[in-house]
């Protein structure tokens, strides 16, 4: 009875030794903090660029290294991508924007697609939707008072002085026939 008692004993000791030790992080999982931190910017990112506030939209990108890339809805045809280096060419660009229109809407895939290059490197997939508006009275080329515009972002984030911010944006724009496939139109 006791040879039992003690072997009982030495086993629970073992399995409270394990509990004690915490849970490990599962293989290729994004660790809690990390998405978060990653999801926070893409909704200053899209916060910004919704209530045109182009200093919030600009601090979601890292200066230094940054890229901007769109297809403009023509996959394999280079001859139209548009193609920012720099990002005074990213603020100028969202500052015609926030001029030219009043209202602005986004939608953004949730949650983003993550996926770990290493702790300070994470590609970031969202599909969005997006949606302007001009002011009354204001119309567009062909008398449209809005446009809309949908594709995926592919966001290179990357983490420096322990904060995430976007390095390289890729705007995979949808043309039309791609948009009325995706809405069942």
């Amino acid at each position: 009875m006791f040879k039992t008692f003690v072997k009982v004993s030495g086993v629970l000791i073992l399995l409270i030794g394990f509990m004690g030790c915490g849970d490990a992080d599962k293989v290729g999982e994004i660790p809690t903090e990390e998405l978060l931190q990653i999801s926070n910017v893409l909704d200053r990112w899209r916060e910004g660029y919704e209530t045109e506030d182009v200093n919030t939209y600009i601090g979601t990108f890292w200066e230094d290294g940054f890229l901007y890339v769109s297809d403009m809805g023509t996959d394999g045809d280079k001859t139209d991508d548009v193609e920012f280096d720099d990002i005074r060419q990213e603020r100028a660009a969202a500052t015609r924007v926030f001029e030219r229109f009043q209202d602005i809407e986004i939608e953004l895939s949730s949650p983003p697609e993550i996926k770990m290059s290493d702790d300070t490197t994470a590609e970031v997939r969202n599909h969005y939707r997006i949606q302007f508006f001009v002011s009354d009275g204001q119309t567009l080329e062909g008398g449209y008072t809005g446009a809309y515009a949908e594709g995926d972002n592919l966001f290179i984030f990357e983490k420096r002085n322990n904060e995430w911010r976007i390095a390289e944006w890729h705007d995979e724009a949808f043309n039309e026939e791609e948009i009325r496939i995706a809405n069942n139109l």
